[in-house]
């Protein structure tokens, strides 16, 4: 059975091979483990793990700023991806929210990813493109689309 769990800086090798496995390579949107540790040491930013048994299989990392909440990244390897364990990370990530208080969570997809439609089904709207914000190893620029959803 697959669990949410908290999650921190010590975790973050370990969530390294979902990371170069679950991203496009070729968009660049995987993080290093340094951009990831730099993230996590700031007191309002966190880690989600999805674990099933004690083998990491998801995550997804967010930071706030007063009433609203960012979902930075969100990531689940590829074995494990079609088994909802992306929609038990972005429940618990909205769940979490409501209960801090939160309003809005936002977040941005590149345009073209699976996973906008994703969001789209979870109730997140569209407010915004930022144009040509990917690079491409084949020199295509994708805009990324500016999302959110109340909470």
């Amino acid at each position: 059975m697959i669990r949410v769990v908290e999650g921190g800086a010590i975790d973050v090798a370990s969530i390294m091979p979902i990371m170069s496995d679950a991203f496009d390579p070729r968009f660049g949107e995987a993080w290093t483990a340094a951009q990831c540790l730099s993230t996590l040491v700031l007191p309002d930013c966190q880690l989600l793990l999805a674990k099933d048994g004690d083998d990491i299989c998801g995550f997804a990392i967010t930071r706030w700023v007063f009433e609203h909440e960012e979902l930075l990244m969100i990531g689940v390897a590829r074995s494990y991806q079609r088994q909802q364990i992306g929609q038990n990370l972005l429940s618990d990530v909205i769940n979490r929210g409501k209960a801090a208080g939160r309003e809005k969570l936002f977040l941005e997809v590149r345009d073209g990813n699976p996973a906008h439609y994703f969001y789209v089904k979870a109730g997140f709207a569209p407010i915004g493109r930022r144009k040509n914000y990917y690079k491409s190893a084949e020199g295509i620029s994708p805009d990324a689309i500016t999302m959110f959803i109340d909470l």
